[in-house]
């Protein structure tokens, strides 16, 4: 049961990281000001939640037995490296847009002409204000109810387990009984033998 939970998290990674190293090979690079500021947030966020499916995983992987286990430790070491090389990358991201915007800035010049890229740059921070919240609060309900999710699951595969558990109590227990049931019947079996045996030996003497 707990193959199951662990590769149902290492979908889900495998999805989320598709997502986030699309974002960054093709959407990232075409975006900038605000639209990039919202992807460049929004790609965080996911990555906090790709490391807590590493997390997961890394928590699951305590409870596979023998092949099973040996052969995920690998992949699990390569996802949490790979959330690392991600973070890397947003963070260059970040601090590319950091400077496109300084520079450009200072390529400007005129001081009207950049009070309008200012103006501009408000205007569309407050349009995109609205939506990112929404997006952000979508994006904590989501995780919430994913969280919730997987405790239920682990809530369930314990369950399971605990089941299990008390089945091959009972069957043990039901076999010890019949283990002392059959021994008290040799021995009263050994009994009677004897019995018999000092029966015929008296009817011999006779």
């Amino acid at each position: 049961m707990s193959s199951e939970l662990f590769d149902s998290y290492e979908a889900e990674y495998g999805s989320l990281s598709d997502a986030i190293r699309q974002r960054l090979d093709s959407a990232l690079p075409e975006l900038v000001g605000a639209e990039r500021r919202s992807a460049l947030s929004e790609t965080e966020r996911e990555l906090t939640e790709l490391h807590e499916l590493a997390e997961q995983m890394g928590m699951e992987l305590l409870t596979l037995q023998g092949p099973t286990r040996s052969r995920a430790a690998p992949r699990v070491r390569q996802y949490k490296a790979e959330v690392e090389r991600l973070r890397r990358e947003v963070r260059k991201a970040a601090q590319g847009l950091g400077n496109y915007e300084s520079n450009r800035r200072a390529l400007l010049g005129d001081t009207a002409g950049a009070g309008r890229l200012a103006a501009q740059d408000l205007s569309a921070e407050e349009s995109l204000l609205d939506g990112d919240h929404r997006t952000r609060l979508l994006s904590g309900n989501e995780r919430l109810l994913r969280g919730s999710q997987r405790l239920q699951e682990s809530h369930r595969v314990a369950m399971e387990t605990e089941a299990v558990g008390a089945s091959i109590l009972n069957d043990l227990r039901s076999q010890r009984e019949q283990i002392v049931n059959t021994r008290d019947t040799l021995m009263q079996a050994d009994a009677h033998i004897d019995r018999s045996q000092r029966t015929l030996r008296t009817m011999t003497r006779r």
